[in-house]
């Protein structure tokens, strides 16, 4: 059995032009989603073996603060820019990579791509995928090459805890 958890990036500011989108850094809403989630993930009582994240600023800084509230080392964080801006394509493609010995794996990005994602693995209609959505997809699988549809396990995010 394989574990995949999405997450979006949480709240990042679109108003300085001046920053380059790869840069934007989170807002101080976005921090508070991330330590929220952060904090919501620990009542699901998983042990996350890989962290993989888009290293766009925000998806970046998501990521941390995510590890440091679930006890995660953010040493082993995997930066993969090539999240950025990928397609569902290059994520399974990059799911199918994943080293057998890791179950439950948690991947930081963002949106379109995401919100697809979820839907293409776990064949659900997913209406929204709001900032800092975390959809967790089990699989019934034992290699991730296999990676096939899996069954959506939960979806959260921030509003449902506010």
């Amino acid at each position: 059995m394989k574990k995949i958890i999405l997450v979006r990036h949480a709240e990042s500011p679109f108003s300085n032009l001046k920053i380059k989108d790869y840069d934007r850094p989170l807002n101080y809403k976005g921090i508070s989603e991330a330590n929220l989630m952060g904090n919501e993930i620990k009542n699901y009582k998983m042990e996350i073996d890989f962290m993989i994240t888009s290293g766009a600023n925000r998806a970046f800084h998501t990521s941390k603060i995510v590890a440091k509230n679930i006890g995660f080392d953010i040493e082993k964080i995997k930066i993969d820019n090539n999240i950025y801006n990928s397609s569902t394509n290059f994520m399974i493609n990059l799911l199918c990579g994943i080293p057998n010995d890791y179950k439950i794996i948690m991947l930081f990005g963002h949106n379109p791509t995401f919100h697809h994602l979820s839907q293409i693995l776990s064949g659900e209609l997913v209406n929204n995928f709001p900032s800092c959505s975390m959809f967790c997809i089990n699989f019934d699988i034992y290699n991730w090459i296999n990676i096939n549809k899996g069954k959506k396990e939960f979806m959260i995010y921030p509003d449902l805890f506010k």
